[in-house]
């Protein structure tokens, strides 16, 4: 699956779409989200949720952030 590009939304929108995802994830389950920018604010609640994360910088500048459930 490839990544979901949030970056045309204004915030909340993004972490709004990523913590509703990350109550559906199912184990061994990976979504993947384009974003402007490390989204801070949302670590601490993806990791209150189980949720794991990481990030790696797109080829545009941007962050690509996968998350998948603990």
């Amino acid at each position: 699956m490839s990544a979901q590009d949030l970056r045309h939304l204004v915030p909340p929108q993004p972490m709004e779409i990523i913590l509703e995802a990350a109550e559906t994830l199912e184990p061994g389950q990976t979504l993947s989200y384009v974003l402007p920018h490390h989204p801070l604010p949302l670590y601490p609640l993806l990791e209150q949720q189980g949720i794991r994360y990481r990030c790696e910088l797109s080829d545009d500048g941007g962050v690509i952030l996968h998350i998948e459930l603990a």
